[in-house]
């Protein structure tokens, strides 16, 4: 037989090591099947496992292989083999140890997860959770990680989890909570609000109008918003207050015309650019919302309604074609209902989401499409909305805002993370709609400085991350798998709101980007 080569030679506790006998059946190290096994191992390490015992003859036989082979050189072919053979076997069983707690540790994550308000199973994302959520559990926290992860806000590790915020450390939280109720007194001030029928913009509007704010909102949906603040519990303490205005702001005809209308009625204090197309819909998804239209409104107190040129998008949207029709009420009553859009009203087609739309089941939308996949006529749709319009309202509405006694008077342009440039990474999609933040983003930069010299404090800030813009499939994907947006739409307009709570507190803040509350680069 040859040398033993120095190098690989083991010394006597490598050698006691190697001469001990294997785990016993149902000892630490022993080999499981089941749902923690490790799908790499080894056919034949995979078919053993579902046995009580080898049979005892063959054990031996395999015992004493590896003792024949513990006199052998390193480099002996048959110690080769077995050592091979072995370390594939004690990898095998190391992996499956690794697994086994890696499950263990995620299965009790994904617990205290679903107990927040946020991270529940079945919120899919704000486009369908109309209404304020609610934890499952009692107290200021839902548990403890085992694996530390980065909170949303401050990038910091956190293992306690608030009962509310799923992705939020705990001082991050306590910030968020106190913001989402911040109240400031508003009353007869005036506010101008863009897209405040729904979502972010709705829960903007009716903390103005809680506030004493006489408040004008704009939707392409004005039957619809009466409808839906009609129904609020408290709307008889400020409805009287509330007008709403239906035109499209994809026409600077009609943007102008508004404009104008609001300057010829006095002073304003308040300008809050929110309404914002992401993503272009289809047509189908319109159909009830248009549908509704037609009908009468709801006796009783109702808001002041104006229409301003045509009604509905001007995108040949057509009438429900399928067998379910909700009535004007029940529509907008279900999308201010949690689990409106869930998957079981997905597949049985009677689905609405927090906006009244019916959900876009295609695969693919402008949100994931590159330089040369976005139509032309949504480029444009993206900036008439999400820039023109707010530059025309910010122009032309500059000397009611200057008219305006208060010490103060705000506008507020509701921008997003997509038009940063200071970012360190800028993925290829959706480059139209990251322009058209860019854009607003420069407004404010450029003039608010200018502004100031009225007396009007101009910011933009971003609402954070609320809703999963992705296609259908891929967004109902991902919340199978647990994703679910850090923020919900409270969470958003409490950070278009800081501004003017800020300010009416005595704290000037312009010329500024917000993300979460503070200043952020551009």
């Amino acid at each position: 037989m040859g040398a033993r080569s120095h190098r690989g030679r083991p010394g006597p506790s490598a050698a006691r090591r190697r001469s001990r006998p294997g785990p016993a059946p149902g000892r630490r190290g022993e080999l499981q099947s089941g749902p923690g096994a490790n799908p790499a191992a080894p056919a034949a390490l995979r078919s053993l496992t579902t046995m009580d015992r080898i049979d005892p003859d063959r054990l031996a036989d395999a015992l004493r292989v590896i003792a024949e082979v513990e006199p052998l050189p390193d480099d002996h072919p048959d110690a080769v083999a077995v050592r091979r053979a072995v370390a594939r076997l004690f990898k095998a069983v190391k992996e499956q140890r690794r697994a086994q707690r890696r499950s263990a540790i995620r299965a009790h994550d994904d617990a205290v997860t679903a107990a927040t308000a946020t991270g529940a199973p079945d919120r899919i994302d704000d486009e369908t959770q109309g209404l304020a959520l609610t934890s499952r559990v009692a107290g200021e926290r839902a548990g403890t990680l085992r694996r530390a992860r980065s909170c949303y806000v401050c990038k910091q590790r956190y293992v306690d989890v608030d009962a509310f915020h799923h992705q939020l450390c705990p001082p991050c939280a306590a910030r968020n909570h106190e913001r989402r109720t911040a109240r400031t007194d508003l009353t007869g001030r005036r506010a101008l609000l863009t897209g405040g029928r729904a979502k972010i913009g709705m829960y903007i509007a009716l903390r103005l109008l809680r506030d004493g704010a006489h408040t004008t909102i704009t939707t392409r949906f004005p039957d619809d918003a009466v409808r839906r603040f009609a129904a609020m519990d408290d709307s008889g303490e400020w409805l009287h207050r509330l007008r709403i205005v239906g035109l499209d702001l994809r026409d600077p005809g009609q943007v102008i015309a508004l404009a104008d209308d609001v300057a010829a009625r006095g002073p304003l204090d308040i300008l809050i650019n929110n309404a914002a197309q992401t993503v272009r819909r289809s047509p189908e998804a319109y159909a009830h919302l248009v549908a509704a239209a037609q009908a009468p409104l709801p006796g009783g107190p109702l808001p002041e309604l104006v229409t301003l040129g045509r009604r509905g998008p001007a995108d040949g949207t057509q009438q429900p074609g399928g067998h379910w029709a909700p009535t004007p009420q029940a529509l907008a009553a279900l999308a201010l209902t949690s689990g409106s859009a869930s998957p079981a009203r997905v597949a049985a087609g009677t689905a609405i989401d927090a906006g009244g739309l019916a959900p876009d089941l295609d695969p693919h939308n402008s949100w994931s499409q590159v330089l040369g996949e976005v139509d032309p006529v949504e480029l444009l749709e993206v900036q008439l909305c999400n820039q023109t319009a707010p530059f025309i309202l910010v122009s032309r509405l500059r000397p009611a805002l200057a008219a305006s006694p208060a010490r103060r008077t705000y506008v507020v342009n509701v921008s997003a993370m997509e038009g940063q440039f200071g970012r360190g990474y800028k993925g290829p999609g959706h480059p139209h709609t990251n322009m058209a933040k860019a854009a607003l983003n420069m407004l404010t930069r450029t003039s608010a400085s200018e502004l100031l010299s009225d007396g009007i404090l101009m910011t933009s800030v971003d609402t954070g991350w609320i809703t999963d813009e992705r296609p259908h499939p891929t967004r109902m994907r991902l919340a199978g798998e647990g994703f679910h947006a850090p923020l919900d739409l409270i969470d958003g307009a409490a950070r278009v709101y800081d501004p003017i709570v800020r300010g009416e507190a005595g704290e000037d803040l312009h010329g500024v980007f917000l993300k979460d509350y503070e200043p952020a680069a551009w």
